[in-house]
């Protein structure tokens, strides 16, 4: 489908940016969630989703708690792209509720149906949960398969779903989000990036405004997840590819207390290479 042209900037909201655990931890003894109990502030960090134009990208199991911090209104959203099944991004007690008319009165009639984008894994953790639930009404949900590299619209954006290096039993995703006039490369929750999603970008010629990066491992070496080393490298294979400008902006997301740096201690380190990490309610527009 085409992209609508948009005359009016698109807003991406970093509603959450932490890791499975969170930052702190709630068990935690490090020293790093010590000290972020003590500070609080943007070094609170809860499950990560985000929020661009009116589609949601996973759906956090702290989101109910985020909406309410953040003054953020989901009754207006029905689409929500899925990058894969873990339990810190697929919220299925909150689709339910969105899909019981007692718990969710919704009075636009376009909005009533629920739209769901995700993999085989995402759709059977859905069903697993709905078919323990007798009050789902499943009229109000539609779900949509979505694969590597096949296009796909939800809402006013275009996303091509790409090949993620995470958990590795599925078909784990990544995206470029397209609204008509501005690109985003939305790479959460990812290693370092496979070469047949890097080859897809450089073949398609396509250039980022905004690139969106994973950092969970902060100065640890990378494994299923980046860390400053994968981000750097991650942004020079961009630019030899010319899939970047110099006024392209780039957000760490999706940290973890496991290096033992607090986020404003890793925030300076970033700071130093032109990354900005982002923070729970952050606002970028583009």
């Amino acid at each position: 489908h085409p992209v609508e042209l948009r005359g009016d900037k698109v807003e991406i909201r970093y509603l959450v940016t932490g890791g499975a655990e969170g930052f702190p931890s709630i068990f935690c003894q490090c020293d790093a969630c010590r000290k972020v109990r003590t500070l609080l502030g943007k070094n609170v960090k809860m499950r990560s989703c985000t929020l661009v134009d009116q589609v949601m990208i996973d759906l956090s199991p702290d989101i109910f708690s985020q909406c309410i911090n953040n003054h953020v209104d989901l009754s207006e959203v029905n689409h929500v792209v899925f990058t894969h099944s873990h339990s810190d991004h697929l919220n299925t007690t909150e689709i339910c509720f969105r899909l019981r008319e007692l718990a969710s009165v919704i009075r636009k009639k376009d909005k009533k149906v629920m739209e769901i984008y995700g993999n085989d894994a995402v759709q059977n953790g859905i069903m697993e949960m709905v078919a323990k639930d007798p009050h789902v009404d499943l009229t109000r949900m539609k779900f949509h398969r979505i694969r590597k590299f096949e296009p796909f619209q939800a809402g006013n954006l275009k996303f091509i779903p790409l090949k993620a290096y995470h958990k590795l039993d599925e078909e784990a995703l990544i995206f470029v989000i397209e609204d008509g006039r501005s690109t985003m490369l939305y790479a959460n929750d990812t290693g370092a990036l496979p070469d047949e999603t890097l080859d897809f970008i450089e073949q398609q010629n396509i250039k980022f405004d905004i690139v969106s990066m994973d950092t969970c491992r902060g100065t640890l070496d990378g494994d299923t997840h980046m860390g400053i080393r994968e981000n750097i490298e991650l942004r020079e294979r961009l630019r030899r590819m010319n899939a970047v400008t110099p006024d392209t902006r780039y957000y760490l997301n999706h940290y973890s207390h496991m290096c033992g740096m607090i986020p404003q201690e890793y925030e300076r380190l970033v700071g130093q290479e032109g990354f900005l990490l982002t923070y729970d309610g952050l606002s970028v527009t583009v």
